[in-house]
């Protein structure tokens, strides 16, 4: 079989996705202008000084974002009877993904679509929608209960293990494509209105939406337009991330500000396009918040070593992190630029140059480099607090502490972080900027293999569950505003505790709120300090 996968976003299968296509975008914009007539008090967000790193779109993720579950899903393993999974040979696919032919022999095609929330899916009769000609299927327990062409009513229980769909037969000719798996009570609106109430009501009182994990930032191999993903595509739970019609709908659904990420990358024809896109679907009345990848001053990140390699090249310094640094300032304004000609000037948008929050002389490489700072609008660091703790040197030493001994520690590092916060704030004021936070809340993780530290971890769970946690939060939230931090963007939204950390401020869908101590101290606190810059 010949295997056959792009992100080019056209006709595939007949004149179906071209309607499909062209019905969305009028969607998009009819949502946007009516979302744009809405008085200004009926926003929750409206004087709010903070936004939110929304988690990634995965298959495992703990966080319900489309009512459509299979936007969510993994993509399609190639299964055969007595092979390992996923073992099953090539898999023919049409250009958006979609399981074009299968060979026989009992091979067949399947895909998670969600899994992890033992206990906590929301329970009843899902409707799985499909286009062209095959047979679909359910494992793990699902059970169907009416079924026609195209059409399958499935009954998922709060306890199901993982939800899995499997093709065993599709048509060359008419293949099965454009599959959904809706949520109760959706079918009739989930076109538009793709995402789910509970994700829309949790967020809804944040400005500024960054959506560095939804557009799979770190590490992105996206050059050029034809690379993105689209709304067509088999998932947006890919490692392309999610469609921007989607993140620019859903800006416009919370009349919050987006911050995109551009893919170090990306070529100019890509950032343009992009840049174009925003412009022509975005609500009128937002800002947009554009930065250059994320954490460039890293090197775990593969954008970190590309600006390094690119600052050597064009020998911008002799010192190997400096060119890095170097680089990603020039870089920074060549994007900025693009982004001001697409928009008639730079009036909506705010440009973001960032740097690490423990390290200053990062911030003024950044920031003077070419004179920078005259092009952007905001400095953006991360001030996080506690990550001393993960040190594997010192990791057998804090395995034996009580969870209020990690919490008094996390109290110090909250002090000591004000400094960095005053210092920093001072420089951006010094060259005309804003600072700001692109992430920023607790960092209780191993690293450097401390992570593998099973009391270690257990200890940190423990800590972000308890209800001091929720006081530390509001310290750490005073002291960013008095020492002179604006917008902070909370890292991150939701996510299941595991070894490589506790970002979530809530841990599952349905959580209640009085079992999430940093969540309640971010919603109490953007409720008593309305925006102060």
């Amino acid at each position: 079989m010949v295997y056959r996968y792009s992100r080019r976003w056209g006709v595939v299968e007949g004149g179906g996705v071209r309607r499909r296509v062209l019905l969305f975008v009028i969607a998009v914009a009819v949502f946007a202008a009516v979302q744009g007539a809405a008085g200004a008090a009926e926003r929750p967000n409206e004087n709010s000084a903070f936004g939110i790193n929304l988690a990634g779109v995965t298959y495992w993720s703990s966080e319900i974002v489309f009512v459509d579950l299979f936007k969510h899903s993994q993509t399609w393993k190639s299964q055969a009877p007595g092979k390992a999974y996923a073992q099953g040979g090539p898999l023919d696919l049409t250009e958006d993904g979609w399981v074009r032919s299968l060979s026989g022999d009992g091979h067949f095609a399947d895909s998670i679509i969600l899994s992890r929330i033992n206990g906590r899916y929301p329970a009843g009769v899902y409707t799985c929608l499909y286009e062209g000609k095959g047979k679909v299927g359910f494992a793990h327990g699902l059970e169907v209960v009416e079924e026609r062409p195209g059409r399958i009513k499935v009954r998922v229980r709060a306890d199901s293990t993982l939800l899995n769909l499997r093709i065993t037969e599709t048509d060359p000719a008419d293949p099965v494509r454009n599959v959904r798996f809706i949520m109760p009570g959706f079918e009739g609106k989930y076109e538009r209105q793709p995402f789910g109430p509970e994700f829309l009501k949790r967020w809804e009182k944040f400005k500024v939406i960054r959506f560095m994990d939804f557009q799979r930032t770190n590490n992105s191999r996206q050059v050029n337009w034809s690379d993105r993903p689209t709304p067509n595509i088999q998932t947006q739970g890919d490692s392309g991330g999610v469609a921007l019609e989607y993140m620019i709908q859903l800006a416009n659904t919370q009349a919050a500000d987006p911050w995109f990420c551009m893919p170090h990358l990306a070529c100019d024809d890509y950032i343009r396009r992009f840049a174009e896109t925003v412009k022509r679907q975005l609500r009128a009345d937002l800002k947009v918040y554009v930065e250059y990848s994320n954490e460039c001053w890293n090197g775990i990140f593969g954008q970190a070593r590309y600006c390094r390699d690119r600052g050597k090249e064009l020998g911008l310094s002799d010192n190997d992190y400096q060119a890095q640094l170097r680089y990603y300032s020039r870089r920074c304004v060549e994007i900025f630029k693009i982004w001001e000609e697409a928009f008639g000037g730079g009036e909506r948008l705010v440009r973001v140059l960032a740097a690490q929050s423990a390290n200053p002389w990062t911030s003024e490489q950044v920031m003077d480099f070419e004179g920078a700072c005259k092009h952007a609008d905001v400095l953006a660091i991360a001030p996080y607090f506690g990550n001393a703790l993960g040190n594997p040197k010192t990791q057998d030493e804090v395995a034996k502490m009580s969870v209020e001994q990690v919490l008094d520690r996390c109290e110090g590092y909250v002090e000591k972080n004000n400094q960095i916060i005053a210092k920093q704030a001072q420089m951006a004021r010094d060259r005309g900027l804003r600072l700001i936070a692109y992430e920023g809340g607790q960092h209780l993780v191993g690293h450097g293999g401390a992570e593998n530290n099973k009391t270690l971890e257990q200890l940190f769970h423990a800590a972000n569950r308890h209800p001091r946690m929720k006081w530390i939060y509001l310290k750490y939230l005073g002291g960013w505003k008095e020492n002179g931090g604006t917008l902070m963007a909370i890292f991150s939204s939701t996510g299941r505790f595991s070894k490589w950390g506790c970002w979530g401020l809530m841990e599952y869908h349905g959580q209640p709120v009085g079992d999430a101590p940093k969540y309640e101290a971010v919603i109490e606190f953007v409720g008593e300090n309305p925006r102060w810059w």
